[in-house]
């Protein structure tokens, strides 16, 4: 599971070819994670890039491999809550939320926000990725009662593209997670949560964690699969 969302190195490495980041070019990731997609395009591309997560622990890991990578400044990484970041205006080329459109907003808020927000980072002409949820059908009550969100906070693929074009974006490129890349993605949890319980069987919170990821899993399999996918959405803030 090296990216914190249903995507496979190959899919990464297509987004990275697509968006075509210049060495003189800056980036911005929030909710980075652990880093691993910025670091894998800082690599790619020599641009400087910027990384921002509310985690400790997924930021001491970003800057571990940062040190490994030996990116110097041109790749850091911010442990930061982006409501609490000042980041000038119109600075960056390119603006990356991978599944973390949480942190501009609840519920049905948060995409369109995460949206306004990074059009206003990026200079005119520049980029913005976005991963985000969206339904294949829809859900049944059941899943919705679990996962605690309301029909609302997702649309349909399409939709997804529409609220961005709502919000002055010109859509550039698309694609989705493939039922390898979700199953992966699902499974992989379980495991870290199973081996960690294993590992370390006093730690009353890892059991605590097992237990939620069995129940997330179980639900997974009989609605998830079927029902939530997961896309990522390139888009352009025009002049």
């Amino acid at each position: 599971m090296q990216f914190n969302c249903p995507l496979s190195t190959q899919k990464a490495d297509r987004l990275i070819s697509v968006i075509d980041l210049k060495a003189n070019c800056k980036a911005v990731d929030i909710g980075c994670g652990e880093g691993a997609f910025l670091t894998r395009m800082q690599r790619v591309s020599s641009a400087d890039c910027l990384g921002i997560d509310i985690s400790s622990s997924c930021i001491a890991i970003a800057n571990e491999s940062t040190r490994q990578q030996r990116a110097g400044n041109r790749l850091q990484f911010l442990l930061a809550n982006i409501q609490e970041v000042e980041l000038e205006r119109s600075y960056f080329d390119l603006a990356v939320c991978m599944g973390s459109t949480h942190a501009f907003g609840i519920a049905e808020t948060a995409y369109p926000n995460a949206l306004s927000r990074m059009k206003d980072l990026v200079k005119p002409n520049g980029l913005i990725l976005i991963g985000e949820g969206y339904w294949k059908r829809i859900p049944e009550q059941a899943y919705l009662e679990f996962i605690g969100e309301p029909v609302g906070i997702y649309n349909t693929h399409e939709e997804n593209i529409q609220v961005a074009e709502s919000h002055g974006l010109i859509p550039l490129y698309a694609l989705v997670s493939n039922q390898d890349e979700w199953d992966d993605f699902e499974w992989k949890h379980l495991t870290k949560a199973e081996r960690l319980a294993i590992s370390e069987p006093d730690i009353e919170e890892h059991k605590k964690m097992l237990e939620r990821t069995r129940t997330w899993n179980k639900y997974y399999r009989k609605f998830g699969r079927s029902t939530m996918g997961f896309g990522f959405y390139l888009y352009r803030k025009p002049e």
